[in-house]
C-alpha cells in the first residue's frame, strides 16, 4: 500500500471503492480501485445519513476492541433538492449504475477486516463486500 509506514504509531487508511449495479434485483459489485495510507489520527468527521439507502460499514478486529459501525450516502440511490421555476425546492431521488464510496479508517494492528453492507428498504441489510486485511 501506497505511503505505509509501519514505524509510525497513528496511520490513516484511505479506501476507494467503486460500487455499480446492473439492475433492479441484482445485487451491488463492489471493487477497491485505490488504497493509500498517512500518517495521523483519525478525527470522526462522517456526516449524519438520514436517507434510507446507506452503505454500512463495519471494522472487524482479532482482538476486542469496540466495532464502530460507520454509516455513508448509498452512491447508487441519492436523493437531491430540485429547483423549481418557481422557486419551490422539493427533494428528488437520483439512482446511478456506478458510483464512488470514499472511506477514511484508522489503521491498528488487531484490524482484520472491513466488511461493507448495503441497507435499502427493499432489500434491508446485506453484505455485499468484505475486505481482508494480511498482517
Amino acid at each position: 500500500m501506497p505511503n505505509y509506514d509501519k514505524k509510525s504509531a497513528d496511520r490513516m487508511l484511505f479506501l476507494n471503492f467503486r460500487i455499480s449495479t446492473s439492475g433492479k434485483a441484482a445485487p451491488e459489485k463492489v471493487e477497491l480501485v485505490n488504497a493509500v495510507s498517512g500518517n495521523a489520527r483519525l478525527k470522526n468527521l462522517v456526516p449524519p445519513v438520514h436517507d434510507p439507502y446507506q452503505i454500512k460499514v463495519i471494522p472487524r478486529y482479532s482482538a476486542s476492541r469496540m466495532e464502530k459501525e460507520t454509516f455513508y450516502e448509498h452512491p447508487l440511490f441519492r436523493s437531491v433538492e430540485v429547483s423549481a421555476p418557481d422557486g419551490k425546492l422539493s427533494r428528488s431521488e437520483e439512482r446511478n449504475r456506478e458510483g464512488m464510496l470514499n472511506i477514511r479508517l484508522q489503521d491498528d494492528i488487531y484490524l482484520t477486516s472491513l466488511e461493507v453492507y448495503s441497507v435499502t428498504p427493499e432489500k434491508g441489510t446485506v453484505k455485499i463486500y468484505t475486505l481482508n486485511f494480511k498482517r
